[in-house]
């Protein structure tokens, strides 16, 4: 009775540094225009922040994917959280626009290790239970997103550029607070997670660190996750500011728009366990996405604020198990490298996070954000296609995914 609730104990801890995670992501989108009014910058320059966030989570998943079989995967989240916590909380001082770049650096790093091995250590001490545990992390990320554009923005006061500290204030001391209440559940939960035999594994990643890249599956499945991932990194980042600057909304408003979607991510992520005993995860990806798609290329150009925020709230849904269908594809075709192939996913989120919002700023300058945004779109659309042919040329392999 003490293991099981020692279990349950960092399990829920867990799911709050998916939270912490989740609020960070939200930040640069929703205080895109206030943090280019303090430091007078551009939407290129904006744009940077997520850029180096993003080389950050590329040099972690990296990491992740080499080594993370090595380690106690539970002790190296702790360091994940520590490092979000530390980063945001630096922003929230509001330092030289360089110091916010080596904090965005440093805090992708840290939701990438969370992210990773967070996924991972579910995959490997929790295997019966990875169904309904890797949708319910997407639950409680999905919680965050949604909650977190309007949360940041009421706590903003208006006229004042420098309130965004507030913000980044809140989600640091919140991540450095659930990183102390993480290290006394890892604790707490350590001897039963250690029966679980990992040393086969540990020892082949280690004899061969990079296998899983010697695979034409990982690869196809980077450009797909890579072009699915320029669309959502781009979307969190830019959505808010789309409908401030083309449709005349409020900066609320706007932010009201992104807390629209993740709202349909999160309504669609309470039934994933459910979708996914009557669905595989490949057939989730394509056919869903395909809706999404459509659905938010209807609420960037239909210019009428209820059809929009309906479309939103249908693409944000339709997208919303996109990563755990990846996860668990990902895993069934290496089953024996699961912290490696979760990493596949979040390294393909960093990478399209590293290209696509800094490329919409920039273009923004001289098209104004409905160009790129469009093209967001043709990209997820090529990303639907790679992923389908995965799913149809490995059909064997994924039939019991």
């Amino acid at each position: 009775m003490k293991q099981q609730r020692s279990t349950q104990f960092f399990t829920v801890i867990l799911l709050i540094a998916f939270v912490c995670y989740a609020l960070y992501v939200v930040l640069f989108g929703t205080l895109s225009t206030t943090m280019m009014d303090f430091y007078a910058i551009g939407t290129s320059a904006q744009g940077v922040f997520t850029l180096v966030c993003s080389i950050g989570g590329i040099a972690a998943a990296l990491f992740c994917a080499l080594f993370g079989e090595r380690f106690f995967k539970p002790w190296v989240i702790a360091g994940g959280i520590l490092m979000l916590g530390a980063a945001t909380t630096l922003v929230g001082f509001a330092p030289p626009y360089l110091l916010v770049c080596v904090g965005a650096l440093v805090a992708g790093a840290g939701y990438t290790v969370i992210d990773v091995m967070g996924q991972s250590t579910v995959t490997e001490y929790f295997p019966e239970k990875s169904k309904t545990l890797l949708p319910l992390i997407q639950i409680f990320f999905g919680a965050g997103t949604m909650v977190g554009p309007v949360m940041m923005a009421a706590m903003l006061t208006p006229g004042d550029p420098h309130s965004f500290v507030v913000p980044f204030l809140f989600v640091g001391i919140l991540s450095l607070g659930s990183a102390l209440v993480y290290l006394i559940a890892v604790k707490r939960v350590k001897p039963a997670l250690a029966a679980v035999d990992l040393s086969v594994i540990a020892q082949k990643a280690k004899e061969n660190p990079a296998e899983i890249f010697k695979s034409p599956k990982s690869w196809i499945i980077l450009i797909s996750c890579s072009l699915f991932s320029c669309f959502s990194t781009a979307m969190a980042a830019w959505y808010p500011a789309f409908f401030t600057t083309v449709r005349g909304f409020s900066v609320d408003n706007a932010a009201l728009m992104l807390t629209l979607y993740y709202a349909g991510t999160l309504i669609m992520r309470l039934f994933g366990p459910l979708v996914f005993r009557k669905l595989q995860p490949q057939r989730v990806y394509v056919l869903f996405s395909i809706v999404s798609v459509a659905c938010m290329f209807g609420a960037t150009n239909i210019p009428v604020a209820p059809v929009s925020m309906v479309l939103t709230v249908l693409g944000g849904m339709f997208c919303a198990l996109n990563v755990v269908s990846v996860i668990m594809i990902s895993t069934a075709l290496f089953p024996t490298r699961k912290a490696s192939a979760a990493s596949l996913a979040v390294f393909s989120f960093n990478i399209g996070g590293m290209i696509a919002p800094a490329f919409v700023g920039a273009l923004a300058e001289s098209t104004g954000l409905l160009l790129p945004m469009n093209l967001l779109y043709v990209l997820f659309a090529a990303g639907i296609a790679v992923m389908a042919f995965l799913c149809i040329k490995y059909k064997k392999e994924l039939a019991n995914a």
